[in-house]
């Protein structure tokens, strides 16, 4: 659980701040609203203390921002001059609860009580849904990670505007295609998503897929055929490698945008779309506008609300949820149901620096699996720059950088615990062993 305060007063955030950590948060501090805000952006905090009155702003002007999808944070409003109007006021503009300083800590701490246990249910429904085997998990952005839940709730965003096309950044390999689907599917549009690789195709044919031709408009067109947009109708067209798409077809892309009106190649009538638009690429858009090679207002348009997928390394945990994930649902698919992680395994992933993100995560999961030979993939099943990393010392290693297994053990679960918010169930799972197993580990060990 991650916790803000933002108050003018060192001695209220000092307090706040102490209380919160005994009770397990992350905490962080801030002292005007612009920089609570960027802190509340930056780590996505699940609660904000907030006061009433601050040096450069009404601290309910921040209600809005802390509140929408793109943080989501339940605010506490504090204010030492008491209004009953205000605190009316403010309940309606989106926080949870108000109160007067100073502030009563017994009373606080039924309320995050309460806001605690709503969040807990909240994450153990949605962590059941995902380990349900459920298809639709593939349209599912998994993680824990502050940069992933922004993205998460800017997807839920995103899909409750149904128009406004989407553009998702990221190095290969992130999940950008995954993030595309996931808004999709919360979308609820009646049409398909449609997906074209912009970088695998001439420009005639790809204007041919997205346009569609009619009979005779070039050599081998035999039959009038539809293009992805019409396919599409109501659903989404997802370009990925958006860079790669030739300059004349953004030209013409950017009219579909503009007036949802286009003619297939050699045709003459105009056919509409009500298609939403969305694009993915790892290559820097602002930088190609100035070398002339992405066009300025094809770029301006679809940069509405950009979406930055992080690279692996960049996720701290979220290694551990996505290796977990991969070893259930590929292990089901390969027969392998029962297979977990040793945990020597799991911190060798966690300390690789993933060049090929969650892709070469997928991969090296898989290939673990096909190696395993027991009921859970070991060192010796991952490929050799992973066991080179610095949880698994080489064998010629000096004796000073050995350490007892039981350490290293006690270490990871202490670690893997944190990341689950010391949930039993979860942290059995991404380690691969029964839940009565970590308890007898947490017993003994007294972790």
């Amino acid at each position: 659980m991650r916790a803000l305060v933002i108050d003018d007063e060192k001695s209220i955030r000092l307090a706040l701040g102490h209380f919160l950590a005994k009770r397990g948060y992350a905490v962080t501090q801030a002292a005007t609203g612009e920089e609570g805000l960027a802190l509340a952006r930056g780590n996505m905090p699940d609660v904000v203390f907030l006061d009433y009155r601050l040096p450069d702003m009404d601290g309910e002007a921040l209600l809005h921002p802390l509140t929408a999808p793109e943080v989501g944070a339940r605010v506490i409003m504090m204010t030492a001059y008491v209004d009953l109007d205000k605190a009316v006021q403010a309940m309606k503009n989106g926080a949870a609860y108000f109160f007067p300083k100073p502030l009563d800590l017994e009373q606080v701490a039924e309320i995050l009580t309460s806001i605690e246990e709503t969040l807990k249910l909240k994450q153990e429904v949605e962590f059941s849904r995902k380990s349900s085997g459920d298809p639709s998990d593939e349209e599912v952005v998994i993680g824990e990670s502050p940069q992933i839940i922004r993205i998460q709730r800017l997807a839920a965003l995103m899909a409750a505007n149904k128009s406004a096309p989407v553009l998702i950044l990221g190095e290969s390999g992130t999940g950008k295609e995954c993030v595309a689907k996931s808004i999709h599917r919360q979308s609820q549009v009646p049409g398909p998503l449609v997906e074209i690789n912009c970088a695998s195709l001439s420009e005639q044919l790809l204007e041919s897929e997205l346009f569609g031709h009619e009979k005779g408009a070039f050599t081998d067109a035999r039959e009038s055929k539809p293009g992805l947009l019409e396919v599409a109708d109501s659903g989404t067209v997802f370009f990925d490698e958006l860079a790669e798409m030739p300059l004349a077809i953004q030209a013409k892309l950017l009219k579909v945008l503009d007036t949802r009106n286009f003619r297939r190649v050699g045709g003459i009538v105009d056919k509409r779309t009500e298609a939403r638009f969305m694009a993915a690429t790892n290559r820097n858009l602002a930088a190609m506008v100035k070398e002339g090679s992405f066009r300025e207002d094809l770029f301006y348009r679809i940069n509405v609300l950009p979406i930055t997928v992080p690279p692996l390394r960049e996720r701290g945990t979220d290694v551990v949820i996505l290796a977990d994930y991969f070893v259930r649902t590929m292990g089901k698919k390969m027969g392998k149901g029962k297979a977990g992680i040793s945990i020597e395994a799991m911190r060798c992933l966690a300390e690789y620096q993933w060049p090929g993100n969650v892709r070469e995560l997928k991969n090296v999961i898989e290939r673990g699996l096909i190696l395993t030979t027991g009921s859970e993939i070991t060192p010796d099943c991952l490929p050799f720059e992973l066991r080179r990393s610095p949880a698994f010392p080489a064998a010629v290693a000096g004796a000073e950088q050995l350490r007892p297994l039981c350490q290293v053990e006690d270490e990871y679960i202490s670690r893997v615990l944190q990341a689950t918010g010391h949930n039993h169930s979860r942290t059995a799972a991404a380690l691969g062993i029964s839940r009565s197993t970590l308890l007898a580990k947490l017993k003994k060990r007294k972790v």
